[in-house]
Order: C-alpha cells, then sequence, then structure tokens
C-alpha cells in the first residue's frame, strides 16, 4: 500500500485560537482513498480539552487545512505541552 508522510511545522486552530505545533502525520492507501492520521507534538494542554468539544483543524505552511479529530490522550496535566494522536478528515493535505 502506498504511503506518505509529512513531519514539519503545522498551525492546530481550535475555536478562534491558533498554536503552532509540529505534525507527524501519515497518508495511507490508494491516491484516491488515502487515510491520514499522525500525531501533534507541542500542544498546550489546556488546548487539549477544548479539542475535544471540536471543531478543530490543522493548517500546513501550504495553506492547506483540514478538520482533525483528537484520538486518545494520555498527556499528564503537569506538562505544559503535550503530544495528541489525531485523526484527518478528507483528503491528506501533504
Amino acid at each position: 500500500m502506498p504511503s506518505s508522510t509529512y513531519y514539519d511545522d503545522a498551525t492546530l486552530i481550535v475555536g478562534e485560537q491558533q498554536v503552532d505545533v509540529t505534525a507527524d502525520l501519515e497518508a495511507i492507501g490508494p491516491a484516491r482513498a488515502r487515510e491520514w492520521s499522525g500525531t501533534l507534538h507541542d500542544v498546550p494542554t489546556p488546548l487539549i480539552h477544548q479539542m475535544e468539544s471540536g471543531p478543530v483543524r490543522l493548517r500546513l505552511p501550504n495553506g492547506e487545512e483540514r478538520r482533525i479529530w483528537p484520538e486518545e490522550n494520555t498527556y499528564r496535566h503537569e506538562e505544559e505541552t503535550a503530544s495528541v494522536p489525531i485523526s484527518g478528515d478528507g483528503r491528506p493535505p501533504f
């Protein structure tokens, strides 16, 4: 199965807030039916609960923007930032 990856800067958009994060993403499957998911790094922990109530979007430097959903969270509340697994909607933005 063909795959492609992206590991670089991105902008996490939660409601009206925009935060710079590092995105580690992968798309798997044929070009027309790809699914994509990954992990966002350096997400401020106060935003994680807001991500669960949506809407949440991810914008890459190429201007492509997609809706995302957070997966399970295993972050610790005392940390300032955390890594958040996500699933993406639509065709991969990379």
